[in-house]
This record gives structure tokens, C-alpha cells and sequence, in this order.
């Protein structure tokens, strides 16, 4: 557990006058660094830019982005981008300096970045190109790294799948050491198992998704490594979760980068994107078109007269299948993927295809558990339908 903060660590929050020489030291830093990163290239002398410049390259045609005073052009790159191509869109024109920093290992700005440089930002007569906010901002991000809370504990994830696990050998357990006994009067073994026992393992199986479901986030938002450099093969580890969860860790990859780009931005994130099902906001309810779907998510008879006037009774009902939406997003996200003449959903062919592999993989191991535990028909579709109605605490959690 990293220390408390204490107050006087942090300059310039709470004391105005280190605030206004840190926005001085901040500004006057990331020019400094824009000019040495480029100065280190004698024979080619970048061009500079203004900001008014800079946000006409703000489409898929011509997309520009800034990072530490320095002019990317990512137009290129954009279909091969790891984090999916809405999370470069939706700040094409912009400055984009804390979400390149957020969503990045340091070895990929020192080594890559620098690749895309085009040019420099002139700020012109703009004293108050960084805002007091964003300064505080990533001073408090200096402070929390310093302080530890970046660093990731091998040992945590370890007990995790431990603990994920346990749960899923119980489920098995259950299922096939508890038959109901001979009965001598019908002459049966009476195949199936005791009701209670039953829902148990339903509820079990139903936690273990909803569990392995944290350690798939923390999978995709490539935090389980020890360092940049530990070689642990990220891509590995998320179709193991798909493979065991069933929900592709890609397709997610795709949609939770721009959530945390974006967060409940209600034309971006597609997190909250719930129409004619649910209205998240007093915007929603003319219908709003949305930047990531690409399309216009309409407020239809649907909406106005079954769904959103009663989203309070439904939220919970809905929320039990949920689940089945995820798999069905997964599915069209990994074959658009597969079938896309780029390199795939998320920027990777090989990715998509591993992934895709592990989802197929999902279904072919619950189906073969659905076939193989005793019971009947019926009894087969209840413990299939309750659990995946408990794995629904996951989307309750996330909503």
C-alpha cells in the first residue's frame, strides 16, 4: 500500500504562488523539450505551427495531434494504432499531451513518438496555453509516481488468479462429485444433480466470470506488467481471459480506451451508449448522433414509450442478460476484425485472429460443460440462464 500524500509534496496546489512558477517552469519545459527532441535531427529543420493551424487536421484524411508542444501527424498510423482508431480521432486538431502520456509506457514516447514529429507549436502571444488545471494535473501525476502508486505488485495478481480459479474448480467439484444417490425404488441413478447444489455451481461459475472479468481489465489496460520491458506477452494473457470469460478482451480494449478518453461524453463514450434501452442523459432523449458508432442512436417509439419512461424497473432484469450483449458485440467486433482489409478490430490481424480463437474457444468449453453435467434438459437451461444472471453483478458494477 503506497504512503499517504502529504499536503506540502504537491507545489503549486496549495500554494498560489508555486503555482504560477510551475506553470511558468511547465510551459517553458515543454518547449525546451520539443526543441531538443528535434534539434537532434541537424539536417532538417521542422516548421511551426499555430494552434489554428494545428485543428484543421482534425479528420481520418489528415489527423494531427499535439504532444509536448511538438505537431504529430498520425494519419498513417491511425488503422494500425493498438488503442483503436477513435482514441486518435477524438483528439485529432488537439492537444493531446496527458492522454498520450495516460495511455503510454514511457519507452513508447522516448522511441516512438518521435517518429511522427512534424513540427512545433508556436503558442504566438498565448500566455495561458496550458491552463492552471492541467498543470496541476500532471503535477499531481509527477507526484503520484514518485510516491509509488504506479508500480504493480507481481505477487497481487498471483492471489487473484488463485482466488479466480479456486472458485472455478469448486464449480467443477460441485458439478460432477454430486450426484443424487441410487434410488432403490425406480431402479435409477436419477442422473442430475440436487437442486441446491445445482445453484451453487451456477452462482459459483457466475462469480468466477464476474471476477476474472477485473483481472481481464487490468490485462487490457496492460497493467499487469512489472515494467515496460518485463516481456510479459500481453496479447497472450487477454485471449487467456476471453478464452475463460468469453468476453474479448479486444473488442474492449477498443471501447474502454475511448470511455477513459472520453469519459461520459455522451456523442463519444461508447460506455454509456445505451439507446433505445437507456437514457444517460437529457441529451439522449432526441436522439444524438454518435461519434464512435458513426451513426445516429435514435430516441424512438421504443425508447419513449416501453424503455426509458421505466430504465429504473428495467435496469435489474436487463442487467441479468446483459451478458449476452457482450458476447454478441465481442462476435461482431473480432469478425469485422478478421474480415477488415486493415490489421484488424483493434490495429492487430495476429491479435484479432488469437483472440477470436480464444472467444470460439469460450463457447466450445461451456458447451461441452452444459453437455457433460448431469441433469435434464430444463435443469441444464436453468443453471446455464442463473449463471450467467449472477455474472450480471459485472454489469451493474460497470454501469
Amino acid at each position: 500500500m503506497p504512503p499517504s500524500i502529504p499536503k506540502d509534496i504537491i507545489p503549486g496546489v496549495h500554494d498560489p504562488a508555486a503555482t504560477a512558477a510551475a506553470a511558468v517552469s511547465t510551459a517553458t519545459s515543454s518547449v525546451a523539450a520539443a526543441t531538443a527532441t528535434t534539434t537532434t535531427e541537424p539536417f532538417k529543420t521542422l516548421p511551426r505551427y499555430t494552434l489554428a493551424e494545428i485543428s484543421r487536421h482534425s479528420t481520418r484524411q489528415s489527423t494531427w495531434l499535439i504532444y509536448r508542444s511538438q505537431v504529430l501527424d498520425v494519419t498513417k498510423w491511425i488503422s494500425s494504432h493498438p488503442g483503436g482508431e477513435q482514441t486518435l480521432l477524438r483528439f485529432a486538431g488537439m492537444d493531446a499531451t496527458d492522454e498520450i502520456r495516460a495511455f503510454h509506457d514511457d519507452w513508447v514516447l522516448e522511441e516512438k513518438v518521435r517518429h511522427f514529429v512534424i513540427g512545433t507549436v508556436d503558442y504566438g502571444n498565448d500566455d495561458d496555453a496550458f491552463s492552471e488545471l492541467v498543470r496541476d494535473f500532471r503535477e499531481l501525476g509527477q507526484t503520484f509516481d514518485q510516491l509509488g502508486y504506479f508500480r504493480v505488485s507481481p505477487f497481487f495478481y498471483v492471489k487473484k488468479l488463485v482466488w479466480v480459479f479456486s472458485i472455478f474448480f469448486t464449480t467443477l467439484f460441485l458439478l460432477f462429485h454430486n450426484k443424487k444417490p441410487y434410488d432403490a425404488d425406480t431402479d435409477s441413478n436419477n442422473d442430475s444433480l440436487p437442486i441446491p447444489i445445482a445453484l451453487v455451481a451456477a452462482t459459483l461459475l457466475g462469480l468466477f466470470w464476474q471476477q476474472f472479468a477485473f483481472i481481464g481489465h487490468d490485462v487490457g489496460h496492460m497493467s499487469t506488467r512489472t515494467h515496460a520491458r518485463d516481456h510479459i506477452p500481453v496479447p497472450h494473457l487477454s485471449a487467456l481471459v476471453t478464452f475463460f470469460n468469453g468476453i474479448s478482451v479486444a473488442w474492449w480494449k477498443a471501447t474502454h480506451n475511448v470511455h477513459h478518453a472520453v469519459p461520459n461524453s455522451i456523442d463519444c463514450d461508447p460506455d454509456i451508449a445505451h439507446l433505445p434501452v437507456f437514457a444517460l442523459h437529457k441529451g439522449m432523449f432526441g436522439g444524438l448522433f454518435n461519434k464512435y458508432h458513426g451513426r445516429v442512436m435514435e430516441f424512438d417509439w421504443v425508447a419513449r414509450r416501453v424503455f426509458v419512461p421505466y430504465q429504473h424497473f428495467w435496469y435489474y432484469p436487463i442487467m441479468m442478460v446483459a451478458r449476452f450483449n457482450l458476447y454478441f458485440q465481442s462476435g461482431i467486433f473480432l469478425v469485422n476484425g478478421l474480415m477488415s482489409r486493415k490489421k484488424g478490430g483493434d490495429g492487430h490481424k495476429g491479435r484479432t485472429i488469437l483472440d477470436s480463437v480464444a472467444f470460439v474457444g469460450f463457447f466450445l468449453w461451456l458447451g461441452l460443460l452444459l453437455w457433460h453435467i448431469p441433469g435434464s434438459l430444463l435443469e441444464k437451461a436453468v443453471f446455464f440462464f442463473w449463471s450467467h444472471a449472477v455474472a450480471g453483478v459485472l454489469n451493474v458494477q460497470i454501469t
